[in-house]
């Protein structure tokens, strides 16, 4: 995908982002390339429905797009304030269950 192709699950992901700024575009498209390269070592060779696959790929790239206002992976801000938690360094953590879900044995650490 070039730079100015914008990703087909783009006006998607932004709406689950809860952008409507169109200079986030690009990096939400970005993110989506991101999160297709992400899965594509453990989906390869499997059979996987469209709606399914891209219900994967948007579940990650909201990850990915949420992740970048985590610095060193803590998130701060809440309705009440500032309350820290944690993101999961796993960019694949929420694929995880849904590839299980397909009888694809990812995500157990298993080597």
């Amino acid at each position: 995908m070039s730079d100015s192709e914008e990703d087909p699950l783009t006006d998607r992901l932004a709406k689950l982002a809860g952008t409507l700024d169109v200079d986030d575009r690009p990096e939400l498209s970005s993110m989506l390339e991101t999160a297709r390269a992400y899965l594509k070592p453990h989906v390869t060779g499997h059979e996987i429905p469209t709606p399914v696959m891209d219900d994967v790929v948007l579940t990650v790239g909201l990850d990915l797009w949420q992740a970048k206002d985590a610095r060193n992976g803590i998130v701060g801000l809440t309705v009440d304030g500032v309350e820290p938690f944690r993101i999961s360094t796993d960019p694949l953590r929420a694929a995880w269950p849904k590839l299980r879900a397909l009888g694809i044995p990812a995500g157990m650490g298993v080597a």
